[in-house]
């Protein structure tokens, strides 16, 4: 084997691993992300203006049913796709807990995002908290983006967010530690610290994100945890919309309706099969 192709291998293995390993630890995951609740909101919001009561929604990277139990609660019917064992696991355990109308409409599947096969068509499919960072390549996301329409309804939409890439951070010194926050861990009861650092490789617009996790007491092996994410710039992702049969029919810079600026942190986007009517309806005005 050439050097190359043992580098790209080396690349490939590092983007693989980072999909996986911040998704291992399900009741950490809980505990990191327990108070983001501006996307729940506001896909509830949209599942609401869109399927009224009650619709069935296909939500992929649904992970340990952050997003998932809430529409599920408000009365939609859930097909919950996750391709990490631990994340779908912490899923059912969850639902198991809720009321059986409430766990009745969930439906947790197995399934990779270019591949996944769910009982459709469905009226709205979600994306939540950059889902679509983990297709590393065009032809990944175009794969992705072609599951969805071939899953949808007629005059069905497909909401997702991803991060609005900021060119300060991605470019930050990648020996330094940065956000140190200390925390307790949910399972062991320890003490501990968090902090991060990244690698940007600028061409494939990848980058490679190392969480720490020390003791606190200095006792035992730092954890280090990997992340790997695919930065999608506006007009690069309008594009890539558009080539796979999709168009943009909302675009926001938050979860709140505001418009996508260059100061905004997230790209909120509502799509619809290309070759669908156009809508009536006004976008949402900001609040």
């Amino acid at each position: 084997m050439s050097p190359r192709a043992k580098l790209e291998d080396l690349a490939a293995e590092l983007i693989d691993s980072g999909s996986r390993e911040h998704y291992s630890d399900a009741a950490l995951y809980d505990y990191e992300y327990r108070r983001r609740r501006a996307d729940v909101t506001f896909y509830r919001q949209l599942a609401k203006d869109r399927l009224g009561n009650a619709g069935r929604i296909l939500e992929l990277g649904a992970g340990s049913g952050r997003v998932t139990i809430p529409l599920a609660r408000d009365g939609h019917a859930v097909v919950a796709v996750d391709q990490m064992p631990p994340m779908l696991d912490r899923l059912r355990q969850r639902a198991a807990k809720l009321a059986p109308a409430v766990a009745g409409r969930i439906t947790a599947l197995s399934g990779e995002l270019c591949t996944f096969t769910a009982p459709g068509p469905f009226p709205l499919a979600i994306a939540a908290f950059n889902v679509l960072e983990h297709l590393y390549t065009r032809g990944e996301l175009d794969a992705c983006l072609r599951r969805v329409a071939a899953h949808l309804a007629p005059g069905g939409a497909f909401a997702f967010d991803v991060q609005l890439p900021d060119l300060e951070w991605l470019v930050r010194d990648p020996t330094r530690r940065w956000a140190k926050t200390r925390f307790t861990d949910p399972t062991t009861g320890r003490a501990m610290f968090y902090s991060t650092n990244h690698d940007y490789d600028a061409v494939n617009q990848i980058v490679v994100i190392r969480l720490y996790y020390e003791p606190v007491d200095g006792k035992g092996p730092t954890k280090i945890v990997k992340l790997t994410q695919r930065k999608y710039f506006p007009a690069e992702l309008e594009a890539l919309v558009a080539h796979a049969g999709l168009r943009v029919v909302d675009r926001y810079g938050d979860f709140f309706w505001g418009e996508l600026t260059a100061g905004a942190e997230s790209q909120v986007l509502v799509c619809e099969l290309a070759n669908a009517p156009k809508p009536r309806r006004k976008s949402r005005a900001p609040r």
